[in-house]
């Protein structure tokens, strides 16, 4: 299971899913320095009741993209009237083979959109995938994981969306990605899931504090049994710098409560 861990890893690091273009993750080779529990802020809570959901037949022909549709969502801020809509495509056979002649590859398109003067007028759009997978493959939101807030009180929303990554062949964790939106504006976390994989409960390998990745040397990753300190982690906090504090505090929050509902979903 290690050699596969360590693979994924590495298909992860590398940056083989892209929001619109490869991300690349980059470790940072620091002395080593042992994660530890943070002080953790009154948590911000997510009242979707202002959301109302909106099924395929009621879509605007305009939003739609290929695939099956997984969210739509329809609510009001100040910006004007907002839709969000979430599509999934696939999964297909790759057409140029990386490793077997039995590869696939399944692809998530997210918009954001506002209604103006009768049109709707697009504020931000991610595009994501898994490709070149030869294993169990899988790829989606996390069922009710799916927020729109407005943490700052400035009457424009913030949406935040949360969907796992998968190809594995065993019982490797899932990627997960958190990616935040206020307008155009993006703050995203990135890194891996938890899952229980012998008699040690999810909630035994959860890390105290899931930040940050970019901080563990390579010395300690390469320890014996390493690979355990990628699992509930993110990259980094870097994107939230500019962010007003509530929203990395909430993001926090987003990422406890998912990253340990790592379920063995597969196509």
């Amino acid at each position: 299971m290690k050699l596969l861990y360590a693979l994924g890893l590495l298909a992860f690091l590398a940056g083989s899913c892209s929001e619109q273009q490869t991300e690349q993750a980059k470790r940072v080779a620091t002395p080593p320095t042992s994660p530890t529990a943070e002080v953790v802020a009154p948590a911000a809570t997510a009242d979707s009741s202002h959301m109302k959901a909106v099924p395929l037949a009621q879509l605007p022909a305009a939003l739609r993209m290929p695939g099956q549709l997984l969210e739509a969502w329809r609510w009001t801020d100040t910006n004007g009237e907002n839709m969000l809509v979430v599509f999934r495509n696939g999964p297909f056979a790759e057409k140029t083979t990386k490793y077997t002649d039995e590869e696939s590859y399944v692809e998530l398109f997210a918009r954001q959109y506002v209604q103006r003067a009768g049109s709707w007028q697009q504020l931000w759009r991610l595009q994501d995938a898994v490709r070149n997978c030869p294993f169990d493959l899988w790829l989606g939101l996390l069922p009710g994981s799916t927020a729109v807030t407005d943490l700052d009180g400035d009457g424009l929303s913030e949406t935040t969306l949360l969907y796992k990554l998968t190809c594995r062949s065993d019982v490797s964790p899932s990627d997960l990605k958190l990616i935040m939106h206020e307008g155009a504006a993006k703050y995203a976390l990135r890194g891996q899931m938890v899952v229980a994989y012998d008699s040690v409960p999810v909630s035994g390998r959860a890390p105290a504090n899931p930040c940050c990745l970019d901080s563990i040397s390579q010395r300690q990753l390469n320890a014996p049994d390493g690979y355990e300190l990628l699992a509930g982690r993110y990259e980094s906090e870097k994107e939230f710098r500019k962010a007003p504090a509530m929203f990395l505090r909430f993001a926090r929050q987003q990422w406890r409560k998912w990253s340990v509902r790592d379920g063995f979903d597969q196509f």
